[in-house]
């Protein structure tokens, strides 16, 4: 995987493979393997949430620019808990009505912050280690997930992102993002040639953006392929008042295409491949000497997908390590 300056921009499709040991002290967390190529058209098929493309007047209602009309807009359900209504809700205040101009790049780690108690966000639970753990902004993955389906259904320039390691099933396969201080960051271009302004809201169950702007495309829609390389998950026993449990989940590949359409044809396709590690079973049980870990799989968080060779033009690639990140 060919390394951009830091975790800087790619000029084409972004790569993330966060596969590296943890900062901020604490174990070994990596986000999922993404990646992103040309190839050629496929059949279409239905993909998770609420989107939309091809979206006419003056977009998300009053405020909106004049002559702006809606790009896209995603809405991301979510279980209520007070800790990530609380942050989701933060997190929207600080990105809502931001204008992104020609050329520029948006980043959410620039415009939210650091999830800090500082920064007005509260313990929540995030993943380190392949588990869930407690620690501050626990949640916001919701909105860096809904944020990075609206820029892909609006049809603009991915630079950084990264899945979470595991699969979290509220989230559309291969359509999602999270974020982690320092680490890991959920960035795109403005390639419209015109600003974009994002709109953005929560409830105590939803969180939507919308990004208003000038429309390039008829349509940008998504197919989603099979599950493949499925990888059985393990169990875990932790000991402890931190402990966390989680339910099973399998690790698998699945490969995300977006299409763009203009005048009824399509223009341009591109291919994003995700990589997601087992949701091993954990199991809490109170802290005591002769409590151990229960066996963990081979292919354990921390290891990321070998990227795959671009069936088109290859295009440079961009890199992240991550530490603990919101679980969302």
């Amino acid at each position: 995987m060919r390394r951009a300056q830091g975790r800087t921009a790619t000029t084409r499709i972004a790569l993330i493979s966060a596969g590296t040991a943890v900062v901020l002290g604490l174990g070994g967390f990596s986000a999922g393997a993404a990646t992103a190529e040309g190839r050629p058209a496929g059949d279409r098929a239905a993909g998770s949430g609420t989107s939309s493309a091809a979206g006419s007047g003056a977009g998300a209602g009053a405020g909106a620019a004049v002559g702006q009309k809606t790009l896209s807009s995603f809405t991301v359900a979510f279980p209520s808990a007070p800790y990530r209504t609380h942050n989701i809700a933060r997190a929207v205040e600080l990105i809502n009505g931001a204008v992104v101009q020609p050329g520029e790049i948006w980043s959410f780690n620039g415009a939210v912050g650091e999830r800090t108690l500082e920064n007005g966000f509260v313990d929540g639970i995030m993943i380190n280690d392949g588990r869930y753990v407690k620690s501050p902004g626990g949640g916001v993955s919701a909105v860096a997930t809904t944020m990075y389906n609206a820029m892909f259904f609006a049809g603009l320039k991915p630079v950084e992102h990264g899945a979470h390691s595991f699969y979290i099933e509220r989230y559309p396969e291969g359509r999602e993002a999270t974020v982690a201080w320092g680490t890991l960051d959920l960035r795109w271009q403005n390639d419209s040639g015109h600003p974009v302004t994002i709109r953005a809201a929560s409830t105590d169950t939803s969180v939507t953006v919308t990004l208003l702007g000038t429309k390039r495309y008829d349509e940008v829609h998504a197919t989603k392929g099979p599950r493949t390389h499925i990888t059985p998950p393990a169990q875990r026993t932790i000991a402890g008042p931190t402990c966390e449990a989680q339910t099973p989940l399998e690790g698998f590949d699945v490969s995300v295409d977006r299409v763009f359409v203009r005048g009824g044809h399509e223009v341009r396709r591109e291919t994003f491949r995700t990589h997601y590690t087992p949701r091993d079973e954990v199991t809490c049980v109170p802290e005591s000497p002769t409590a151990t870990p229960g066996p963990t799989t081979s292919d354990a968080p921390g290891s990321p997908a070998a990227p795959a060779a671009p069936t088109a033009a290859p295009a440079p690639t961009a890199s992240a390590t991550a530490g603990t990140t919101p679980a969302g």
